[in-house]
Formats: structure tokens, sequence, C-alpha cells
């Protein structure tokens, strides 16, 4: 029987409910955590003229050859023991992630996303670029490390600023993020030379979509919010949430389609704002965005959208 592989850690409910949907699909599937190498894992492959073949071995082993699908969902960083010097497990830590993931990285299988395609498509300048040139509507935008830069776009009306990466890990292994502000040209002063900025224009909003996209499917759900804090930005405030399945403009669709492909995702979790008027306007693409609250909240099927994916062969 050919395997599906998910590398994620143990506590993933989203990986759950997929994982318990392959196994009554009679699916063999393959849980692996990237972080139980190389300290309890092993990796046992030799190259052939049909790429690398052989064994990983984590809580069970699988052969690379018998690997039908990856899932690249959550994994962990990979763990060296911690009696090492801090550069010894540096280094570890670099060769594991070169070897590891060169080695998987290499099967011919599908990947829902390739890790390099994945990096890739988080950087945001890409992606709004990306998405401009796919005729999708992307709000006017700058990014900038000169004070008077800023001031000049921002003028008269306050316009968003937010973060360009996905954060940080805080104290305690928190992860921590740029929260969204709205901000006026008053309060930029000498210390936005410290780093790159990303400030837009405020958009007008009727509501919020969630669209999930999965190969082919398509999955846009609304985001109707009830407080101001989650006006402005809805992951503040899930308790004021009322969601409701909607169609798509062709036009829309159309575009999603081109950016999918330029930036070489199977999957991607995209955010727009629809205005009063009806245009939609793309926020932003997260290559491994979070999906499965829509699936219990606004009874989306993505967990079987997602298990149909994973069974299929093609790269």
């Amino acid at each position: 029987m050919r395997s599906i592989l998910i590398l994620t850690g143990r506590d993933d409910l989203t990986a759950d409910a997929v994982i318990e949907e392959l196994v009554k699909r009679g699916e063999d599937v393959v849980r692996y955590d990237t972080g139980d190498f190389p300290t309890a894992s092993r990796l046992a492959v030799s190259l052939t003229g049909d790429g690398w073949t052989g064994s990983l071995t984590g809580s069970r082993a699988v052969r690379l050859e018998s690997i039908k699908s990856v899932w690249w969902r959550r994994p962990n960083e990979f763990r060296t023991p911690g009696d090492w010097p801090g550069h010894a497990r540096a280094l570890a830590v670099s060769e594991a992630r070169s070897g590891l993931l060169g080695v998987l990285g290499s099967m011919p299988v599908r990947w829902i996303n390739h890790p390099s395609r994945d990096a890739a498509a988080n950087y945001k300048p890409v992606q709004l670029a990306v998405a401009a040139r796919c005729g999708l509507d992307v709000p006017r935008s700058v990014i900038t490390s000169d004070p008077g830069h800023a001031r000049e776009f921002i003028g008269a009306e306050a316009v968003v600023y937010k973060g360009l990466g996905g954060g940080v890990i805080g104290p305690g292994g928190k992860r921590q993020f740029l929260p969204v502000a709205l901000v006026s040209a008053d309060q930029v002063d000498d210390g936005v030379s410290g780093t790159a900025h990303l400030f837009q224009e405020s958009v007008d909003k009727a509501y919020e979509v969630r669209l999930t996209v999965i190969g082919d499917r398509m999955f846009p759900v609304a985001i109707h919010t009830g407080s101001e804090a989650a006006q402005l930005d809805w992951r503040t405030d899930y308790q004021s949430h009322r969601y409701e399945v909607v169609g798509m403009p062709p036009n829309v669709e159309r575009g999603v389609h081109r950016l999918m492909d330029e930036l070489g995702l199977f999957f991607g979790a995209l955010d727009f704002a629809v205005t009063p008027d009806g245009r939609w306007v793309f926020f932003e693409v997260n290559p491994n965005g979070q999906w499965h609250w829509l699936a219990v909240r606004a009874g989306v099927p993505l967990v079987e959208a997602m298990a149909d994916a994973l069974q299929g062969e093609t790269a």
C-alpha cells in the first residue's frame, strides 16, 4: 500500500481531522514531526537512478518510495541534544534541515505545499506584486524605511500599518506579531528608519472573505464582524464573527487561479475585503493558513477536500 505522509506536530487538531477522514477511506497515513529529527528519528536513504530510496523512521517507519503525497502542515523545528555546545547545535540543525528536507523535497509526488514554494510565497511583497499582475484588486501600498516617504503616502487620511512577516517566537515560545493599526502622518517619526514597514490605504469593508483554495477547488466564506476591533482585523475577535458561504465573481476566481499558479501553490488561505460597492480587494495569501474552524463553524467540506487532494498522486 502507498502511504500519505503528513508533516506536523503532535498537537494539531486540523491534521487530526484529516487523518481520521483518510483512515476511514482506507488510506495508510504516516504522521511525522520533523522536531523528532535527529534525536528520536532516523533517516537511511541511498541514491539510485530513480532518486533517493530508503527509510524514514519516527514513531513508525516509512519507505520513501511508498509515499504518494505529502502535506507540509505544521512541522516543528529540528531538535538536537541539549548538552551540545550552541555552535554545534546550530550546525547540526542546519545539516538536518538540508539533509532531511532535501531528500523529502526531491520526491516527485504531490506536495501541499512544497516547502520551497511555501517559503517563497510567504514574502508579502512578492504576494502583492504577483496579485496585481494577475489582475486582482490590491490596496495602494508602500514599503518603506523613509519617514518622509511614509508621511507623503499617508497624507491627510489615516492608513493601515501591517507587519510584513509572520512574527517571531517570543518568551515562553509564544509567537508575537505586529498588530494591524491605523496610522496618521503625525504618528510617523524617525523610528521608521529602523526597519522596513508596510503601509496600505484603508479599505471600506462591507465584510471580509477567507477564501480557502485546495487545488482547483475554492471555498469562499464571508466573515461578518461584530466589533470595532474585528472590523480592523478580524483575527482579534473571533467571538464576534458570523460566517456565510458566498459566491465569487468570475474575474476574481480567474485572478486567484493565476496567482496560485504563479506562486506554485496547491493550497492557500486568501484574505479579501468586499467593499460596499462589491469590489473584492486582495490582502494576502497564507500558504499554510488555518482553516479547520471554518469547516466547523461554516459547515464547509474542507476536511473532505483536503483528504481528496492527498489521495491524488499527481505532482
